[in-house]
């Protein structure tokens, strides 16, 4: 059983069971937060004025990791295309300690999907260097968003 989401923001997502819709996005407007089991935290964010094709949705990527290689003095996991069918969808991964020093993971990803451009960061509770980073879980939760 999945959580089937049909947002204003142009996007729908069909999440695994047990997803919350969280009430206040904290990412600002246009945008909107799920829970996922396991504290997994994912929001997307509808930006397309800011990204009109494939390329800039990569930039996009690049720039939203920024915060959290820079602001958190974060370490680069992984990066690249997730090759997921039907869509464009670059990630920036990133380990860093969060306001309570616990260790997160960050993904940043640009999707570029029939034309039009989301953007999605996960983060997610940091496990240890042999699980991390849990990049099959990313391309789970990204291929299940999809821009309408």
């Amino acid at each position: 059983m999945s959580v089937h989401i049909e947002s204003p923001l142009g996007f729908t997502a069909d999440f695994p069971e047990h997803t919350q819709v969280l009430d206040d996005s904290t990412a600002g407007p246009n945008s909107e937060q799920y829970g996922l089991l396991g504290g997994v935290l994912v929001t997307v964010i509808k930006d397309d004025t800011s990204v009109q094709d494939a390329p800039q949705a990569n930039g996009w990527a690049h720039l939203m990791s920024g915060f959290y290689l820079e602001e958190r003095g974060g370490t680069l996991l992984a990066e690249g295309e997730l090759n997921l069918p039907g869509k464009a969808a670059y990630a920036v991964v990133v380990g860093y300690g969060d306001d309570g020093g616990a260790a997160k993971v960050a993904a940043t990803v640009g999707v570029w999907e029939s034309g039009r451009f989301i953007g999605v960061v996960v983060i997610w509770p940091y496990l240890d260097p042999e699980a991390e980073p849990r990049l099959e879980m990313l391309k789970e939760i990204v291929a299940s968003i999809s821009v309408a």
